[in-house]
């Protein structure tokens, strides 16, 4: 991660400490990209100017104690203050912040983020849930397919992905021999397989160049979340899509995420959607890579059979041909 500009558009309040130490923490946190540093040298004032500054994180200097500083900007317990961070948990041993605790202070603020986002998902089906018990299959496919073009807005530089995935999963599921209705539920599950990366920060999920295993980390949560959004929605099609979006980046050999599932474990609603969802990444350019040829992704989705993927998917993957891995729509 590049720590010039990692602060930006962060506002930040320092409470306690002297005010030598204070003013270091100023410059450290401006030379980060931090737009406003306001220091409070004791605690009875954090909560007024916190009201005041509405900065995005609260860190605490010497011996002032985070959990005061809690109780004070949130009495209540209602978990609306920015979160506080004690500077020795980022730069232990009175050392500087540097870059290694810039980094930590960026993942807090970013943790903070997902759990909003999080949380306004889960306001969105919580909204859906009275006509998803109440109405027809019609009604959750358009709640559905809302959600699906909310994920195709955070979804890198392709927003015709998940219809893309969606298409192709649905066509490899017919092949195998699966009857209308299963082929239907892929084909409206899928879109929402990456519907958790709502809730990565953009400055992860749209990132040029190598993610750090911190970054990776916070990616791989995307599973877990989207599952947990979509997890007893009261529809088969929903139960569907949350097992989608839970497990397909599980691996047939079981070395995936984030249960470790192995072979027939993995539902196969994801295990068709993890074969379609590589091949369409690799085809088409991402701020990470360039896009691969046809011949050369189709080639690498047949040399992870059997480790990475389920041997019967990637045999119908390779029986429907180019034509059809690159088709606009799937059956049913």
């Amino acid at each position: 991660m590049d720590d010039d500009g990692a602060l930006a558009d962060t506002r930040v309040l320092v409470i306690g400490g002297n005010r030598d130490a204070a003013e270091s923490l100023r410059r450290q946190l401006t030379a980060a990209g931090s737009p406003s540093v306001d220091l409070v040298p004791v605690l009875e004032a954090v909560a007024v100017q916190a009201a005041a500054a509405q900065p995005q994180v609260v860190l605490s200097l010497g011996d002032t104690d985070p959990e005061a500083v809690r109780a004070r900007l949130d009495p209540l317990g209602l978990d609306g203050a920015p979160p506080v961070v004690a500077v020795s948990d980022l730069a232990p041993d009175g050392q500087a912040l540097g870059a290694a605790g810039v980094r930590r202070l960026r993942l807090v603020i970013e943790h903070r983020q997902l759990r909003a986002r999080l949380g306004d998902l889960e306001a969105i089906v919580a909204g859906q849930a009275i006509s998803l018990l109440r109405d027809t299959d019609e009604i959750r496919v358009d709640t559905i397919r809302r959600l699906g073009l909310a994920a195709e807005y955070r979804d890198d530089n392709s927003p015709e992905h998940t219809q893309r995935v969606a298409a192709l999963a649905a066509r490899m599921a017919r092949h195998l021999g699966e009857g209308d209705r299963s082929v239907w539920l892929v084909r409206q599950a899928a879109p929402l397989h990456d519907l958790g990366k709502i809730a990565v920060p953009d400055s992860i999920l749209l990132k040029p160049g190598r993610l750090s295993d911190e970054e990776f980390e916070v990616v791989k949560t995307h599973a877990v979340l989207g599952a947990r959004v979509l997890f007893d929605g009261g529809s088969e099609v929903l139960d569907v899509a949350a097992q989608v979006a839970r497990s397909h980046h599980e691996r047939w050999d079981g070395d995936g995420y984030p249960d470790g599932l192995a072979g027939a474990e993995i539902p196969l609603a994801a295990r068709l959607v993890h074969v379609a969802d590589v091949f369409d990444v690799l085809v088409h350019e991402r701020p990470y890579k360039e896009a691969w040829t046809v011949e050369d992704a189709a080639g690498e989705i047949r040399s992870a059979a059997g480790t990475q993927f389920d041997p019967d998917v990637v045999a119908a993957f390779d029986a429907l041909g180019a034509g059809s891995w690159t088709a606009g729509h799937a059956p049913g």
